[in-house]
């Protein structure tokens, strides 16, 4: 569960924890992704690692022949991880810094910026202005940025055991006898944005893209966006969410992505459960969806709102919204 933090000490504390690392670094899709694009690169450069914790980026930089290594990190975890490039014989390439990106002084730029600063629907955590801002005042003009490329995508689902575990589908049967109906407002009314699996087979149409950023240049307000897009539906169904994920390119021809179709993430796919409503093949799902700033202390997640309109023969025959409050599960 990825709860909210209401201050930047709760949220540095939390990268302590070595369990969070073990199910970073065990999750081979994105380590070895970011291995082969580090690899790729870095030769005869100089690194940075925003939010390096265990350091295992900024190994995979040493090993490949980066000139220098530069690896920042704010959370207890950097003593470790200066343990760890000793034990690998990669201290002497590496230069550890305790301190927050936004404050951190370097003896000059860097030719590369790594960082895997992705949280649930990629932009949980907002640690994307921390790697924006050693952007901005670090990298060489024509510099690299590992990732480069950041989409969000959504997709219509219609997923009964998703819908039954994370949306209001338990309450649309009687429980243990009991009529508990009435939780279904309940649900709608103050949902949650989930981490789920969902299969190819749970989605109704294509996926579509809400937000694609070249991080060369993106600004931090570009992360915040609206985006009015079109669904189609290609599958019949009751559409019970929609189904979020990521992608990243980490360099060009190396790809990092949390759809359904890749390997498993530990980020898994985002839900966005809305009150069910049947859609046919052919129908179009008109979505308004709009990434907000958090207006109560937790500024490391999101609001998420959506408005939208199921369109059949050119006519509106449904609408639906979605409020998002700040939490993920």
């Amino acid at each position: 569960m990825t709860e909210g933090f209401k201050t930047d000490r709760d949220y540095f504390a939390s990268y302590s924890d070595p369990g969070v690392h073990r199910l970073m670094i065990a999750d081979h899709p994105r380590t070895n992704a970011y291995r082969l694009a580090i690899e790729s690169c870095v030769s005869g450069k100089r690194v940075l690692d925003v939010g390096t914790g265990t350091g295992i980026l900024s190994m995979f930089a040493a090993r490949a022949g980066a000139e220098w290594v530069i690896a920042v990190d704010n959370s207890a975890i950097l003593e470790t991880a200066c343990e760890l490039a000793a034990e690998n014989g990669l201290a002497h390439k590496i230069q550890f810094l305790s301190a927050n990106a936004e404050s951190m002084v370097l003896d000059g730029p860097v030719d590369v910026i790594v960082s895997e600063w992705m949280g649930f629907f990629g932009l949980a955590e907002l640690m994307f202005r921390s790697v924006i801002h050693a952007r901005d005042k670090w990298l060489k003009p024509g510099g690299t940025m590992i990732p480069g490329q950041f989409r969000l995508q959504i997709a219509p689902c219609d997923d009964v055991h998703v819908h039954q575990e994370l949306g209001a589908g338990l309450w649309e049967r009687p429980v243990y006898g009991l009529d508990f109906s009435l939780m279904i407002e309940r649900e709608v009314g103050t949902p949650i944005t989930a981490a789920c699996d969902l299969g190819t087979a749970s989605l109704m149409g294509p996926s579509v893209n809400v937000l694609n950023l070249d991080l060369h240049t993106a600004k931090y307000d570009d992360f915040f966006f609206t985006a009015a897009v079109e669904l189609p539906i290609e599958r019949s169904g009751r559409l019970c969410g929609f189904g979020g994920w990521f992608e990243v390119d980490l360099v060009p021809g190396i790809t990092l992505s949390c759809a359904p179709s890749s390997q498993r993430t530990h980020w898994r796919q985002s839900y966005f459960p809305v009150r069910p409503f049947s859609a046919q093949r052919g129908d179009v799902v008109r979505v308004a969806m709009q990434a907000q700033r958090s207006e109560h202390g937790d500024d490391r997640l999101p609001l998420y709102f959506m408005n939208g309109e199921l369109v059949r023969d050119d006519e509106v025959v449904h609408t639906f919204f979605y409020r998002h409050l700040g939490t993920f599960e």
